[in-house]
């Protein structure tokens, strides 16, 4: 009777086509046959380390794994893997050229050294995630110089400069998703060596006019009205738009936020701090942008007119964070709290009310009516002990709450029992 070792090769590798890869590699141990058909070039045209085994991978793996040169394999995924290295690298950019997607997410021993080969070897990537802190500005932009049909780019900031920024303008101009994570700066390096400015958001607009997803996140922000206005111009299919706390004094106001939302109208989610943002905002956003799905407003002058406009028209809001005010005399109260419990959509799950005049009847009206994962409820000064506690009964779904800013909770006592309560209660 025929065994399986008797069927041909190409039967065989057709069989282990069928085996995620770690089952492929247990597989490759049984003999030297099988160690040789599992490590087939046409089995690994998608390589991806599962998280639990990130930690295992060193070189010799990479060099099992890509064996030989191959123009099949399209896609890497090594994050966390922090055991690879820039020879690593180099060897899996001469042997793997047709390589379209490259995760190197927490591989932190990559280096300058390992980019360049990347460059140097690999012209038809399509997705690049290199947010490492040994990266530099000159290796990025050779990096992107030798991919023009770049379209997902993740990076770190400090590595995202002006001129890494004119490269991109420049030659990548099918690049819809780029998501710039801000930098944990050494002590030898100064925040002005990693900002965002205008004209850095400028250029971007100007070459990059299919932008579809866009965070920028740096120790500096340095921008104004005047860029918002261009990027909305340019790139009217964005989609997504975060970009953290700004700098400059008066740098967003009400005028940028309206551009976008009169322009972008395919924005399902708008993230902006810091910018003197008041309720003007939220009535044009629940005019332009009725289908938005994520709005965070952290730092604006808010109140309950605003909250009201767009919790009557943007039916599908799934996140809503907004600040009070110090320069308002009448802001964020329990009125919001009517309307949020009222008008929230069923997939209503992450709210933040920052230094809200909310009191513990407004906080249990929410609770009542919402199924909330995440509640901020920072520098909210009219919430007490007593009334935290209450609404924990209604939480059973929470997973985050924030009360920083406050005096909610004094003792490590209540602290403890808010805890227990919680997990009584979602048990």
């Amino acid at each position: 009777m025929a065994t399986v070792t008797s069927l041909p090769d190409a039967v065989i590798i057709h069989i282990l086509s069928y085996l995620d890869y770690p089952r492929l590699v247990r597989c490759s141990r049984v003999c030297s046959r099988w160690h040789r058909l599992c490590y087939d070039p046409s089995l690994w045209k998608i390589v991806r380390i599962r998280p639990k085994h990130a930690s295992e991978v060193a070189a010799d793996t990479v060099a099992r794994v890509v064996a030989r040169r191959t123009n099949l394999i399209s896609s890497i995924n090594l994050t966390n893997c922090t055991g690879v290295k820039d020879e690593s690298l180099k060897h899996i950019s001469e042997n793997c050229p047709n390589l379209r997607k490259f995760y190197l997410n927490g591989c932190n021993f990559i280096t300058d050294y390992g980019i360049f080969a990347l460059a140097r070897n690999c012209d038809a990537l399509e997705t690049v995630s290199i947010p490492l802190k040994n990266v530099s500005e000159k290796a990025l932009s050779a990096l992107v110089k030798n991919n023009s049909s770049l379209r997902k780019l993740y990076a770190y900031s400090i590595a995202v400069t002006e001129n890494t920024i004119k490269v991109i303008s420049s030659v990548c101009p099918e690049l819809e998703k780029m998501i710039i994570y801000e930098a944990s700066l050494e002590d030898d390096q100064k925040s002005y060596a990693d900002v965002l400015t205008d004209e850095m958001v400028r250029l971007l607009a100007n070459g990059c006019r299919k932008l579809r997803k866009l965070t920028l996140r740096y120790n500096q922000v340095l921008v104004s009205d005047r860029s918002l206005a261009a990027l909305a111009k340019k790139c009217r299919k964005l989609e997504s738009f975060v970009i953290d706390y700004c700098d400059r004094d008066g740098g967003i106001t009400d005028f940028g936020v309206c551009t976008i939302a009169h322009l972008c109208r395919n924005l399902k989610c708008l993230n902006i701090s810091n910018g003197v943002i008041t309720d003007v905002s939220l009535i044009v956003i629940a005019d332009q942008l009725p289908f938005l799905e994520d709005l965070s407003l952290e730092f604006s002058e808010i109140t309950d007119v605003g909250v009201y406009a767009l919790m009557n028209r943007c039916e599908k809001l799934a996140r809503l964070i907004v600040h009070n005010s110090d320069s308002i005399e009448t802001g964020i109260t329990d009125n919001t709290a009517c309307v949020i419990a009222n008008y929230a959509s069923d997939e209503f799950r992450s709210l933040g009310l920052g230094f809200a005049d909310i009191t513990d009847e407004g906080l249990k009206t929410i609770c009542f009516n919402v199924e909330l994962s995440f509640l901020s409820i920072n520098g909210c000064s009219k919430l007490t002990y007593e009334g935290l506690k209450s609404c924990f009964c209604y939480l059973d779904c929470l997973w985050n709450l924030d009360i920083s800013f406050t005096d909610i909770v004094g003792k490590d006592e209540q602290l403890l029992e808010i805890v227990e309560i919680h997990y009584l209660c979602s048990w």
